[in-house]
């Protein structure tokens, strides 16, 4: 009974940002650093496949990001971005690098969900057993959200799973990030405590849960406006394993899609077509 009163409590942490818990969601502004103007240059590269999540405020954007983010970015401001694909950490930083690197808010609907719901087995709980209630929050959460502008909100994949969500993500732009999927895998047994190389078996059935995932949504993620692919990108800048992107080389490659679906939305306005 608790479960099925899940998705009425879940609808309220969709709330304006003014009732969102300050400790969890400290971070939603852009840094200090940011906001007064300064930046911190790392002096190692920011990987885009780190071991694990990192905190908002450790993602600083290089001069030369903030740089070539304002000039390629310029009256897109307020517009809402969507992040959709793979749950991964990759998705996730690069997600937060790209809200620091364009001064936007960063939230993250699963995290949402997991702190009213009680972590992320409950979450994982929730879908399973009730999968039409995790969408009816979705939806209400996205018809919430969708009215934030400067919003980078990295969605489940509740956001791809009906038509409905799917045209709430029309209120902004939509980025699919494609990850290797053993990447995903990889983070997968991290957050039980095994490790791929001490559990061969247990990664198989990871990957092949993660396969069936990719293969029931990929078509919905490809609707998305832009599509960042890690092996695409490692491929154009000529590197040998996509553990050599860095998360800044994905953040570059979105900025620039952003940059051409500014001009192309500029010039079908021009020629008096929809876009």
């Amino acid at each position: 009974m608790a479960m099925r009163a899940a998705p009425a409590a879940a609808t309220g942490l969709f709330s304006p940002p003014s009732s969102v818990s300050p400790r969890r969601f400290s971070l939603a502004t852009p840094p200090p650093s940011l906001s007064a103007g300064r930046c911190i240059i790392h002096r190692r590269r920011l990987r885009a496949f780190p071991s694990s999540e990192l905190p908002q405020e450790e993602l600083n954007p290089s001069v030369d990001l903030l740089r070539k983010t304002a000039e390629a970015v310029g009256d897109f401001r307020k517009t809402p971005i969507y992040i959709v694909g793979t749950d991964c950490t990759a998705k996730r930083n690069i997600g937060k690098l790209l809200a620091n690197s364009i001064i936007y808010r960063y939230l993250c609907s699963e995290e949402l969900l997991e702190d009213v719901l009680g972590g992320k087995d409950a979450l994982r709980a929730f879908k399973e057993s009730d999968e039409k209630g995790y969408l009816e929050v979705e939806t209400e959460g996205l018809k919430q959200l969708t009215s934030m502008g400067s919003l980078v909100l990295c969605c489940g994949d509740g956001a791809v799973m009906n038509s409905t969500n799917l045209g709430l993500l029309r209120h902004g732009v939509s980025i699919w990030i494609d990850v290797p999927l053993e990447m995903a895998a990889n983070d997968m047994l991290k957050s039980t405590g095994t490790q791929a190389t001490k559990d061969p078996d247990a990664f198989s059935q990871a990957m092949s849960k993660l396969r069936q995932q990719y293969e029931e949504l990929k078509e919905r993620y490809g609707i998305s406006d832009i599509t960042v692919s890690v092996q695409n990108v490692a491929s154009q800048l000529g590197y040998s394993s996509v553990d050599s992107v860095t998360l800044e080389d994905m953040v570059l490659e979105i900025v620039k899609q952003i940059e051409r679906l500014i001009r192309t939305k500029a010039m079908m306005e021009a020629a008096g077509k929809p876009f």
